[in-house]
Order: C-alpha cells, then sequence, then structure tokens
C-alpha cells in the first residue's frame, strides 16, 4: 500500500507542479496495448475449450485516465479491473467453476520512441463459485497484492512488440500466508501477414514463471485474426494454446494442458 501511495503522491506533486506540466483526462489512446496471450488481461472474452464441454470467459476493460507531462516525460495513468470464470457444460444448464477478480492501477511512461518502463500496484482473488462448491469441491483462500514493473519495447519489423517484468507479491495468502513471492513474467505479440486494412494475422506468447511454486511456468501460445484501432483496442479471433500450471487461484498447484478458440475485445 505504501508503495501505492507512493505513486498518488508523485501524481499529485506533477499536477500541482507550476510550469512545464499539462495534464490531459481520460486521452482516447493507449500508451500499452493488452497482452495479447496472457489470460489475466483485463478484456471482454469468450473461449470454447476445444477438447471439453468447457467455456472460460472475462469481462472487464483498462481505461487511461490520464495524460501527465512534465519535466519532458509523459506519465500515463490507467485504471483496470476484471472478472474471469470458467463454465461447464452440465446438460441443461452451464454451472459456474470458479469467479476470479483483478484489478491495478498501472503508470506507463516512454522512456524512448520505442520503450516504455510501466510501474503499478495490482490486487487479485480467487473464489469457487457455489456450484463447484456444492459438487464437493474444496475452496481455498487465495487472494494476493502486488507491486509490478515491467519494460515493454517495440521491435523495427512485424509490428512486434515483447515484454518483460516481474511481478512481487507483497501480500500472498493461499490458505496460510507467504507473502514476498516473485512472478517474472515475459512474452511477445507480432503480424504474420496484413489481411486487409485494419487488419492481421498474428502470434503472440506469454510466459509466467511462479515463485510459489518452485518457478513453475504457465506458458500460453496464441495465433489468430486481430483488428486494431490506432488508439490501441482489438478485436482478435483466435486459438490458444496453454501449459503448465493453473492461472486460476483455487487450482493454483495444478497443471493442465488446454487447446481453446475464442473472440477477445480489448477495450
Amino acid at each position: 500500500m505504501r508503495f501505492y501511495l507512493l505513486h498518488i503522491i508523485l501524481f499529485t506533486v506533477l499536477l500541482r507542479a507550476d510550469d512545464g506540466v499539462s495534464v490531459e483526462f481520460v486521452p482516447a489512446k493507449k500508451l500499452v496495448p493488452l497482452f495479447a496471450a496472457s489470460g489475466t488481461e483485463h478484456r471482454v472474452s469468450y473461449a470454447k475449450h476445444l477438447t471439453s464441454g468447457t467455456f472460460a470467459g472475462s469481462m472487464g476493460g483498462s481505461l487511461p485516465a490520464a495524460d501527465v507531462r512534465a519535466f519532458g516525460l509523459l506519465c500515463q495513468l490507467s485504471a483496470g479491473g476484471s472478472v474471469h470464470t470458467t463454465l461447464r457444460n452440465a446438460g441443461a444448464k452451464f454451472s459456474v467453476t470458479n469467479v476470479d477478480f483483478v484489478v491495478d492501477v498501472t503508470f506507463d511512461v516512454p522512456v524512448s520512441d520505442a520503450t516504455i518502463v510501466r510501474t503499478g500496484w495490482g490486487h487479485t482473488s480467487h473464489h469457487l463459485a457455489d456450484d463447484a462448491v456444492g459438487a464437493g469441491l474444496t475452496p481455498n483462500n487465495y487472494a494476493r497484492d502486488y507491486y509490478a514493473l515491467y519494460g515493454v519495447h517495440i521491435l523495427p519489423f512485424a509490428d512486434t512488440r515483447v515484454y518483460a517484468g516481474v511481478q512481487y507479491s507483497y501480500s500472498f495468502l493461499i490458505n496460510t500466508r507467504i507473502d514476498g513471492q516473485w512472478m517474472p513474467h515475459l512474452g511477445g505479440e507480432g503480424t504474420f501477414l496484413r489481411v486487409w486494412n485494419g487488419a492481421a494475422l498474428y502470434g503472440a506468447f506469454d510466459l509466467k514463471f511462479r515463485g510459489e511454486l518452485e518457478y513453475g511456468s504457465t506458458q500460453s501460445f496464441q495465433v489468430g485474426l486481430k483488428a486494431q484501432s490506432p488508439l490501441n483496442r482489438a478485436l482478435r479471433l483466435a486459438y490458444t494454446f496453454r501449459t503448465g500450471l493453473e492461472e486460476r487461484g483455487q487450482f493454483y498447484d495444478r497443471r493442465e494442458t488446454t487447446h481453446t478458440i475464442g473472440l477477445y475485445f480489448d477495450l
């Protein structure tokens, strides 16, 4: 929380500075697009598991709140939130397995024409739904508060963007406190072929290494068709292969391989 308050204090100081400061509230363009292959980004999505009667969905978004220009630098403040769930075909209806919440505040600072540094704070908590508890699953008490630091770099070919960083969980609960865990995180996205104006075939990958499980990984690989606006918002139809440790906190120590086809709105 002190880290979060430090960001707010710094942002307030910039706003109160007398000279050379400009502020644009609710800017139209996002500096950093969502990480395409990551399963925990703030987006609206619907994906079908190809090998089971399971569907994954999310609802949310990440919106830039302000652009502040001061001392020769630009800082974009954004706030995001989303809920992620899994539904299983139960005959005449669908049963809900999990409900996971993610919120964060980020500060994006371009340090060159091709590189942006991101820092921020986030919270996530993961829960079993009533349907899953009624089916006999035992819930875990899972919640995590973390600081984040990333570098995002644009490469000069194929509209390629790569990112690498780390999340530090200063407060982490999986039934008992396990504070102080690190999660290195890296990935990228690039365009294969432009199909028509504004749409292209693309590929993306995302790797997370979870310190609470001896840095076991969650590996995601995605290919699909993307239509992206100049404001860095996108609509994607994509196939995702994900393997390794579960992203859902209720099943945090399980390993699973999934194949999904889905529709994603990166707002």
